[in-house]
């Protein structure tokens, strides 16, 4: 072996040796967050497993949540999550889609980061905020629009999620949008295609899996949301008649948990029913991050084949 080749090799090697310090830091903190995941996880499972000891599967898919008569059937409270959670997402992927799209197809450049940065600060906004401007505004003209006693509705909470979910859907999508090479959409235009086929077949298929991420960093951001869904929802457990009806009162899972928690004696059956409760937003949210993970990757990969 040449001197050089032994000067390279001990270069390597102390190099190595540097390196692993930071590699660990590294990996203690990329595992902290973990730890923490299963640590939250095992809280919520431990203080809730006696709602399920106790009530066992009528507490899943119980009609009847009262808990001064004993009573903690959970299901009109999931339905209701669920129902808000997919109108906000009926609302606020067509509208955050397609605003992402104005702004990266259509707006000049000049002027795209401050249309951007504009919409963007919706979501530093409190969310006790758009609980009042609900109150005041979105209340009174569902209740008149619709001729009903009271704007307290699902449709109100749907709407109010809905904005609150567009900042998210267009800065990941629009991010992911303005990603696509400027080669395929000139390539689409030489060919013929007119700019909305070009969007069409060419910028959105390519842009599918971001914007698929950015639809469930929106649905995490309705589905989690507490303080402006129980200020407008109108807070009552029952399953609206019929099942689709957006006008009638419900009982998101969150707002059960942000009102009655405080009440709630420790220990007693209606504080495990509460975690109860949180256990099962934990196992929702997780299983729905998960699926939309899988469906990202393996469009990634198709739209990498494609390519």
């Amino acid at each position: 072996m040449s001197k050089r080749n032994i000067r390279k090799t001990i270069f390597h090697v102390f190099s190595r040796i540097k390196e692993q310090p930071i590699e660990l830091v590294l990996f203690l903190c990329a595992s902290f967050s973990i730890v923490i995941l299963f640590l939250m996880l095992l809280f919520v499972a431990s203080e809730g497993a006696l709602a399920f000891s106790n009530f066992g599967l009528d507490f899943i898919i119980g009609q009847v949540w009262d808990t001064n008569a004993g009573l903690y059937g959970a299901f009109p409270l999931i339905f209701s999550s669920v129902m808000v959670s997919m109108g906000a997402l009926a609302i606020a992927i067509p509208l955050g889609l397609g605003t992402s799209i104005f702004i990266t197809e259509v707006v000049p450049f000049s002027i795209r980061d401050i249309i951007k940065s504009i919409i963007e600060l919706l979501a530093s906004i409190p969310s006790v905020i758009y609980g009042f401007i609900g109150i005041i505004f979105l209340i009174p003209a569902i209740a008149s629009v619709f001729g009903i006693y009271s704007g307290y509705t699902a449709l109100a909470a749907s709407l109010l999620l809905a904005i609150m979910a567009v900042p998210t859907i267009v800065g990941v999508s629009g991010e992911t949008l303005s990603a696509v090479p400027k080669d395929y959409k000139e390539a689409s235009l030489a060919l013929g295609a007119t700019k909305l086929q070009t969007l069409r077949h060419v910028i959105l298929p390519i842009a599918k899996s971001g914007i698929l991420a950015s639809v469930m960093l929106g649905f995490g951001r309705a589905v989690g949301e507490t303080v402006a869904v129980l200020m407008v929802v109108g807070n009552r457990a029952q399953i609206p008649v019929p099942p689709w009806n957006f006008l009638n009162p419900v009982y998101p899972i969150t707002s059960v948990i942000a009102m009655q928690m405080g009440e709630a004696s420790l220990y007693s059956e209606e504080y495990s029913a509460l975690f109860g409760l949180g256990l099962i937003l934990f196992i929702f949210t997780f299983i729905v991050n998960t699926i939309a993970d899988i469906v990202v990757r393996r469009e990634g990969k198709v739209g990498g084949r494609k390519k």
